[in-house]
């Protein structure tokens, strides 16, 4: 199903993955948004350089980032508490966890919508989301 299409997807050439997302969105646009969700998780931004996630940081707001981390790995939290400066990093860590316990799909409607965002950012070539098929020399 749509995990299994978001798997292979996230072995495609950017180029390709494009043209194959845009041919998908011409025939459903909600089975292509769910194949773009389950693609490159939130999860996977451990994975990203810290020049990407500083873009990201840049990008979104403060308050759904807090929400996206509250139900993330520790890894994922420590690669943005490692991208912030040691104030604002305590003040970051203050706020969130003022934040008090969080519904679920709260935490994950945050988490799409960085992913969401980062996706853009990817697709005007402001960042690079590792993983995606390209190769490195």
């Amino acid at each position: 199903g749509v995990k299994q299409a978001a798997k292979i997807m996230n072995f495609v050439k950017v180029d390709m993955e494009s043209q194959i997302m845009e041919g998908l969105m011409s025939l459903d646009e909600d089975i292509t948004q769910q194949i773009q969700d389950n693609m490159f998780t939130f999860e996977n931004l451990v994975d990203v350089d810290n020049r990407a996630i500083q873009t990201i940081m840049r990008n979104v707001d403060q308050d759904l980032l807090m929400t996206a981390l509250k139900g993330a790995s520790e890894f994922v939290k420590e690669k943005f508490f490692d991208n912030m400066s040691s104030r604002a990093r305590v003040m970051f860590i203050d706020d969130m966890e003022a934040k008090g316990p969080l519904r679920i799909s709260d935490v994950e409607e945050a988490q799409k919508n960085i992913m969401r965002t980062a996706r853009k950012l990817s697709d005007s070539g402001e960042l690079v989301l590792a993983g995606r098929g390209d190769d490195f020399v």
